[in-house]
């Protein structure tokens, strides 16, 4: 276990007490990335000890799992140390937290039979597929200048990815379904994919259809854009659509970020119609998820 001194995070941009007190409590971060993840280093033991002092109850430790060879969390970390990691974990804080072992998995159509066959044969807690921009992607940060000036379907491709992910059945959860406006931005702006609903309600479809839960992802308020993934309009679609299941998750790479924006997430998740958390529904640490309906 690491022995670096635990840094409480700061009250410059939230207040956390307003998280995870009250109607709709969010007492569970789903989405957290340690030194097992190629773009994080935060020691594993960090978020269970902030979680603890905010008093939350269950956080999920989700690394980066990659299906295309070319990517750095294909081999970074196998399942077996994962495992390893968590168990660690529970003994140090267990009485103290649940700590769910989950993995946040790229998901690329032309791996799925591969992500397929990992999750028959290996165990997680919580899974949640997302999809990143890959080494071809046009979406890239290097080469998204040249989407300047286009509209909002520019990014088709991506979304016919996240369908896709939605439709698969594979998830727990799906990772910050808009994503790709992180990368476009500011050449394609928020405003564009606001007025374009017709690229994301498909997937909102797919997860009603499948019993997904759709990720309220805070690290979009820390970003250029400044805007949650998804969109607010999209979380109150979802609902509209008939959404019941929805998480929220940091997407935390280092220890100021975890749960930050919790209470900006809350607020959505009750203006947009919705009195409790898909978590309340699932099971504990150790158990197959998704629950059977």
């Amino acid at each position: 276990m690491s022995d670096a001194p635990v840094r409480r995070i700061g009250d410059r941009d939230r207040k956390p007490e307003l998280a995870i007190a009250g109607k709709l409590a969010l007492e569970f971060d789903v989405h957290l990335h340690t030194l097992l993840s190629p773009d994080s280093e935060v020691p594993i033991d960090v978020y269970p000890a902030l979680a603890i002092a905010l008093g939350m109850k269950r956080i999920a430790i989700t690394d980066h799992l990659d299906f295309d060879p070319r990517e750095p969390g294909t081999t970074l970390t196998p399942h077996y140390r994962r495992v390893e990691a968590v168990d660690e974990l529970r003994r140090t804080f267990g009485d103290q937290i649940e700590i769910l072992l989950g993995v946040e998995i790229s998901y690329d159509r032309p791996y799925d039979k591969e992500i397929r066959a990992h999750l028959a044969s290996h165990h997680y807690d919580l899974t949640i597929g997302s999809v990143h921009p890959g080494i071809d992607s046009p979406f890239l940060r290097s080469r998204s200048a040249a989407l300047a000036g286009r509209g909002a379907d520019a990014t088709a491709a991506y979304f016919e990815e996240t369908l896709a992910a939605a439709q698969s059945g594979l998830f727990d959860i799906l990772g910050h379904m808009d994503y790709v406006r992180k990368y476009v931005f500011p050449h394609i702006p928020t405003e564009a994919f606001e007025a374009a609903p017709e690229l994301y309600e498909p997937t909102l479809q797919a997860l009603v259809d499948t019993g997904t839960a759709l990720e309220i992802n805070s690290s979009g308020w820390r970003q250029r854009t400044g805007v949650p993934y998804p969109i607010p309009q999209a979380v109150r679609r979802y609902r509209e659509l008939g959404g019941e299941y929805v998480v929220s998750g940091s997407d935390a790479h280092q220890p100021d970020w975890f749960a930050l924006n919790f209470d900006r997430a809350r607020d959505l998740l009750l203006e947009s119609g919705f009195e409790e958390l898909a978590t309340k529904k699932w099971r504990t640490a150790g158990e197959r998820w998704p629950i059977q309906r």
